[in-house]
Parts: C-alpha cells; structure tokens; sequence
C-alpha cells in the first residue's frame, strides 16, 4: 500500500485568549448590584434602574473595545492569509476554468448532436410505422419499404444509443429571470421580498416632521406604525 503524505502549504501559530481576572470580579459585583432591580413603578425607581443600565452599558461597550483591539491583529493576519492563498492559485484557477469550459464545450456539443439524433430516430420511428400500417395492407413494395424503415429505425437507435457525454460531465437545470414581475404573480413562492426597516423609519421621520399623521400613512400602505419607549444606556 503507498501513503502519501501531503505537506501544508499555508503554515500559521495558533492564537490564545484570555480574560483578566479583574474584569470577571467587576462583572460579577455589577450583576450583583443590578439583580436588585426587579421592578419600576416610579420615575426615582426609573432613575435608579437607569443609573445600573448605564453601568452595564460602560462595561458591555469596554469589552467591545477590547474585543475589536484584541481581533484587529487576527483580522490582519487573516487577510494576509486569504491574499496569499488567493494569489498563490490565481494560474490554478484560471486553468482549472479553462479545461472545465473546454469540457463544458464539449458537453454541449454532444448534447446537441444527441438531440439530432433524437430527432432522426423519431422520424424514423414514423416512417417505419407509416410503413409497416402500408405493408399490413399487401404488396410486395410496401413490405419490402417496411422493412428498409425498420432498418433505418433500428440504424437511428442504435446511433443515438452510441451517443455519450463523457464520465466526470452532467447537466443540470439553471435560469435566467426574464420578468421576475411575472414570476412573483404566478408563483409567489419563487420570490423573496425583503422589508427595508432603515427606510421605513426615515419616511416615519420626514412625515413627523411635516407634522403628518404617521399611523395614518402607513396603515394605507398595510403597516402598523407605533411608538415605543427607547431606555437611553448614557
């Protein structure tokens, strides 16, 4: 038995984390003074709670510093990575397409001379019948034409049997959208639409400002517009 071994092309470090024992202890202390906040019926009790989101907040927003500090080099050394990859194959891709097209040509045509052949070995299935319904009816012409049909078919048959695409090649089934108008109206379910909430809320927004009635305005167009209370973390 040969074992092949196959030496790494792209060779790296790995890459450790950890958390300062420090940031774990003020984590803890401020989850624990912010479980005494189970409720808010007043604008003090309000107050207080904001105070506790304000300093989950500074902490959340510490981290995210630290997170992006900590992943900019490993970000970095990614692109480095995926760029040299990305050039080290750029002949390989390049010829690797190039032979599939090759190919892929060469699928194409085989397809079509198949679908010729199809078609000769229907026609030829037609004159053999024609034929053979004219020899069921006498004559020695006509049975001797049967059989010269018969032969042709079994001739086309045999020549569109012969007709292989080659090992490794299949075809499968793609598209183009011609009016994806059309589409969405026949088959819906062919169709993705996507709400774009950012411009939603600006149009909310100039209307306010024209002093419109923004509920109103939307409801026409089948959107249930409210407002809803935002809690400030600053």
């Amino acid at each position: 038995m040969n074992t092949e071994t196959t030496a790494l092309i792209l060779a790296g470090d790995g890459y450790q984390l950890t958390i300062a024992p420090e940031a774990i202890e003020r984590k803890n202390e401020i989850l624990a003074n912010s479980a005494i906040i189970t409720a808010v019926g007043d604008n003090g009790e309000s107050a207080h709670a904001q105070h506790h989101t304000r300093r989950l907040a500074a902490m959340r927003i510490e981290v995210e510093k630290s997170r992006k500090l900590v992943k900019e080099p490993v970000n970095r050394i990614g692109k480095m990575i995926d760029a040299a990859a990305a050039e080290f194959l750029v002949e390989i891709t390049a010829e690797e397409g190039r032979i599939k097209q090759l190919i892929g040509n060469h699928a194409e045509e085989v397809l079509r001379i198949k679908a010729e052949k199809e078609a000769a070995e229907r026609s030829a299935f037609d004159i053999a019948r024609t034929a053979r319904e004219a020899a069921e009816e006498g004559g020695i012409a006509a049975i001797l034409a049967a059989k010269t049909a018969a032969a042709d078919k079994l001739q086309a048959s045999n020549e569109l049997a012969a007709t292989k695409v080659a090992d490794g090649v299949r075809f499968a089934w793609d598209f183009e959208i011609i009016n994806i108008g059309s589409v969405y109206r026949a088959a819906p379910e062919f169709v993705t639409l996507e709400v774009k909430k950012s411009a939603i809320l600006a149009w909310f927004r100039e209307l306010e400002a024209a002093d419109q009635d923004v509920a109103a305005a939307a409801c026409l167009l089948g959107i249930d517009a409210y407002k809803k209370p935002i809690v400030s973390s600053r």
